[in-house]
């Protein structure tokens, strides 16, 4: 084939351009220290390095982000536990020391404020906040366990609903002919039908506590068991009104079975003692006594649901939503209790839940059983003042005759096997309150454990994700990055090969047909 000059240019300027574009991609990986500068390059590279960009981005924002806002949510609620602990441990000693009745009477003046403060802070720690999200109540992380100011607990008004089991039943004490302080002011003294002395005495009362006192005690529904339930109102003068029906199976003499009418009755008497097929509400105290058939059917259906109105609530009251289902019948808004896990995505579709709800840590009880604690400590003090206003009364000139003075005497004898019953009523409590008191413990060890867990949980995978980032780190600059001993040698070799190329294509252009045929 003949070769001309033109084409010994035009192969000399093609292979010259060919070396310079060699010349110039190795100068730009070595300005970039890149292998590739746009997807074209190499789509192979291209392709794997937006994968491995992908995954790095991925791990980064677990490590950055994800983990240490789920660490911190983690520490927050394990701290709040670990108080909680603490204060019911403290309840914990004040009633193993009650149990013994080795309080002074200063000591019991002051006990009720000491236990009502720890029950303060112990829902306290039911209010603890991360990055102003409230960690205890669920979903609703802009809404406190409990109300933080009469303010905003005044306009709240909500029906709420609780469903027992068998293992909600549990029994108070009733003083029969029991000395109040009208009886002592006009020298009553307790006397049966014919006219014999009588002395107080004691009897246990069937209840179920709901979980609020002071409760408006209005309107009621009632359920026990399958089809027996009713709608229960109360009017201003306390009459009852029942739609519905609810029955008990009662046994006669001859073994013979029969449902029977339950009569619901309302009562502010804490001594009251209710019929055998009673139900008497207690509004004031939060509580359904029980009669005895009553009683008896609860326990063998194990189940009783009742609904209430609550509305008059105060600071430190808990907010009912977070435990129990409640309609408020300001906004008809109704709320159904259940889970609701806050979780955080830590890994490649690994999540891990973060929150721990309220009624998982903080029983609604705690608070009811304190105020039983309260309550007979608050009795012994009461039949102590009473006793005192006796003996005062016994050194007037006014109760100084033989009449008054036989009273006042009976009246005393009557006040001290009260107080003995209420002191050893009081040392019962304290005794039942060692046991609340471990149980609550239990439930906040087991929360607190819980979390734990999740924070090993969150370690593990932190360890694991800072091995994956530096994998990825390693596989992307692998993929991505130049080896810049080996590129600067090629970048040298190249160079060396321009300078070839154009040294040569400088002497075939400078040769003619005239230097050929001289």
């Amino acid at each position: 084939m003949r070769i001309t000059n033109q084409m010994m240019v035009n192969s000399s300027i093609s292979n010259i351009q060919g070396n310079k574009s060699q010349l110039n991609d190795l100068s730009t990986q070595l300005s970039t220290q890149k292998k590739i500068n746009k997807p074209s390059d190499d789509p192979i590279i291209a392709i794997r390095a937006l994968r491995l960009r992908s995954s790095l981005d991925e791990v980064t924002q677990y490590l950055g982000k994800n983990i240490p806002d789920a660490s911190s949510w983690l520490s927050v609620t394990h701290d709040a536990l670990d108080e909680s602990n603490k204060i019911i441990q403290d309840l914990y000693n004040y009633c193993v020391q009650g149990s013994t009745d080795s309080y002074s009477e200063s000591e019991r003046n002051t006990l009720a404020e000491s236990l009502n403060k720890l029950v303060e802070a112990y829902y306290e720690q039911g209010n603890v906040d991360y990055a102003g999200r409230y960690v205890f109540t669920g979903h609703a992380t802009d809404k406190p366990l409990t109300y933080q100011s009469d303010e905003t607990a005044k306009d709240v008004d909500y029906t709420i609903t609780q469903n027992f089991t068998r293992e909600d039943l549990s029994n108070k004490t009733a003083y029969t002919n029991a000395y109040t302080n009208d009886d002592i002011i006009n020298l009553n003294v307790k006397t049966d039908a014919n006219g014999n002395i009588i002395t107080p005495n004691i009897t246990d009362v069937h209840r179920i506590q709901l979980a609020y006192d002071e409760i408006n005690g209005r309107t009621f529904s009632m359920s026990m068991g399958d089809n027996n339930s009713a709608n229960i109102t109360i009017a201003d003068d306390g009459s009852v009104t029942v739609d519905g029906g609810l029955t008990v199976p009662v046994t006669d003499a001859d073994g013979n079975t029969a449902d029977t009418a339950v009569n619901v009755v309302t009562t502010t008497d804490p001594n009251y003692v209710p019929g055998e097929n009673e139900i008497a509400i207690n509004s004031t105290t939060g509580e359904l006594l029980l009669g005895e058939n009553v009683y008896k059917s609860v326990y063998a259906d194990n189940a009783f649901s009742v609904t209430y109105e609550k509305s008059n609530f105060i600071k430190g009251d808990i907010d009912p939503t977070m435990y129990f289902n409640c309609v408020d019948k300001n906004t008809g808004i109704e709320y159904n209790k259940q889970s609701e896990d806050i979780e955080y995505i830590i890994n490649f579709s690994q999540k891990i839940k973060v929150n721990t709800e309220a009624d998982e840590a903080f029983d609604i009880y705690l608070g009811r059983n304190v105020d039983d604690l309260v309550n007979a400590v608050q009795n012994v003090l009461d039949i102590n003042d009473q006793i005192s206003k006796i003996e005062s009364m016994q050194k007037e000139g006014r109760y100084s005759d033989e009449a008054s003075q036989k009273k006042l005497s009976d009246i005393m004898e009557g006040l001290t096997k009260q107080r003995d019953f209420a002191k050893s009523k009081m040392k019962d409590a304290f005794e039942a309150g060692i046991g609340q008191m471990q149980g609550y413990q239990e439930q906040v060890s087991n929360a607190k454990a819980d979390v734990g867990n999740r924070q090993i949980r969150l370690d593990l995978t932190k360890t694991r994700l800072t091995e994956q980032k530096t994998n990825f780190t390693d596989l992307k600059s692998q993929n991505e990055d130049i080896d810049l001993e080996e590129i600067v040698v090629t970048y040298t070799s190249a160079q060396l090969v321009y300078q070839a190329a154009l040294s040569a294509a400088s002497k075939v252009v400078q040769q003619t047909l005239l230097d050929f045929l001289g």
